[in-house]
């Protein structure tokens, strides 16, 4: 009788565990849940299209907005999904340098961000600019890229700025007021990279006011980004004529930001090389956004990892007898996942008999009624016996409308009724 007391005690000790730790899980997921539709909402406001593909599958796993949509298609137009959508859009003037960025994005080694601006099909068949920023966020064991964030930004307005400028500067008539009260900074040196005029925007933004005139471009940059600016910007203005990439300037109280640069060569009346050009945004706070972006992702990944790992406890109840209780939603993959756990469980502990309680489960449609029903023929194949608890009247309601047959499945109402059942069949077996 004091064995029988003692091991019913540790029973309702086990079951007050389970409880405690099925309420712990319910809370994990609201708090994900909010915090998922914290950052939604953060991305849904964002100036920005952001995107997540995965290239490998084709598959696109989320948008803020639809490309498809910004350019004037049909939102839901799948033609114009994933990432091979930039390509195929793409100005074919454009589309080598498309293709070589999605190739970067892909294949580039892991720390590589790409940035590329090209224009892009609009339904009306106008080309509007667009820059797209790639972010690799996961990669495979060879290094491909499995998971890629996209920002991507309307600059239309921008680039067709910047080219009315370029032609006004071509043919002399640069306007002073235009470009001295443009909300972007505008700079003008000479060929040796002295600062000859800054506009208002430049000398607020870099710090330097009007002490910036006359003053080397090294005195802007930081040994290792002037480095960059030497031995990458300036070969390209030299040889190509233009440049366009992102740099990080110093202010001469020592603090940094991210400027986005524009630069082009200013040429002569016979076409050679007098001085250059720049147009600086500074970007700070838009990479501090992505950045977190980033993070938040990243951060939702590992957490809905994790409670996907914690939704599916394996409780040893008594030798051959082991118990699954189940929270949450149950989904296909969920559902792959409870099939794949429970039948290594059994062969590795020689189980007669597996419960799996689904008190803590939202709701049980016809696809996971059917995953119920794979998991008890899967079982049955190893000589196990699947029992179902925590049937509650509306699931059991649902389960008549939706004409499920739960063959090959022992039901009880509650998990003790099933671990009860469980211990008295391995007792009925047990030889006298």
């Amino acid at each position: 009788m004091d064995c029988h007391d003692s091991a019913h005690r540790a029973q309702e000790s086990e079951l007050a565990a389970l409880r405690a730790r099925l309420s712990e899980l319910e809370q994990i997921e609201r708090e994900l849940r909010a915090e998922l539709r914290r950052v939604y909402r953060m991305h849904e406001a964002a100036p920005y299209l952001i995107s997540v593909d995965e290239p490998v599958e084709q598959r696109r796993l989320y948008e803020n907005r639809s490309l498809a949509g910004e350019l004037g298609y049909a939102a839901d137009d799948a033609a114009f999904s994933g990432l091979d959508a930039f390509v195929e859009l793409a100005h074919p003037d454009d589309r080598p340098r498309a293709c070589e960025q999605q190739r970067r994005a892909q294949e580039g080694p892991a720390s590589d961000t790409t940035e590329l601006a090209y224009r892009l099909r609009r339904a009306d068949g106008s080309w509007g600019w667009f820059t797209r920023r790639d972010i690799r966020l996961d990669a495979d064991a060879a290094g491909g890229a499995r998971q890629v964030m996209s920002v991507v930004q309307d600059v239309t307005a921008q680039m067709e700025s910047e080219a009315e400028l370029r032609r006004q500067a071509e043919d002399g008539a640069v306007s002073k007021r235009l470009v001295e009260n443009a909300l972007d900074g505008i700079t003008m040196t000479t060929l040796t990279g002295v600062v000859t005029y800054a506009n208002l925007a430049f000398k607020a933004m870099s710090g330097f006011a009007d002490g910036g005139v006359g003053r080397p471009l090294a005195d802007f940059y930081a040994p290792e980004d002037f480095a960059q600016l030497s031995n990458v910007a300036m070969p390209a203005l030299a040889n190509q004529g233009a440049w366009r990439g992102v740099l990080r300037i110093l202010r001469p109280d020592g603090s940094s930001w991210m400027g986005q640069l524009s630069a082009f060569a200013l040429v002569g009346p016979t076409g050679e090389q007098t001085g250059f050009a720049a147009f600086f945004r500074d970007i700070t706070e838009q990479l501090r956004y992505e950045q977190e972006t980033l993070a938040q992702v990243q951060l939702i990944q590992s957490q809905q990892a994790a409670l996907r790992e914690l939704g599916t406890p394996l409780i040893p109840i008594a030798d051959g007898v082991i118990a699954m209780p189940l929270v949450g939603t149950i989904d296909r993959e969920r559902a792959q996942q409870i099939l794949e756990i429970l039948l290594n469980a059994l062969g590795e502990k020689q189980a007669e008999v597996a419960i799996l309680d689904i008190t803590g489960v939202k709701n049980v449609d016809a696809e996971v009624a059917a995953a119920l029903v794979r998991v008890a023929q899967a079982a049955r194949l190893l000589g196990a016996e699947v029992v179902l608890t925590g049937i509650r009247p509306v699931v059991a309601q649902s389960l008549v409308d939706l004409g499920t047959e739960m063959r090959g499945l022992v039901t009880c109402g509650t998990l003790q009724s099933g671990i009860a059942y469980a211990l008295s069949r391995k007792a009925r077996r047990m030889p006298a």
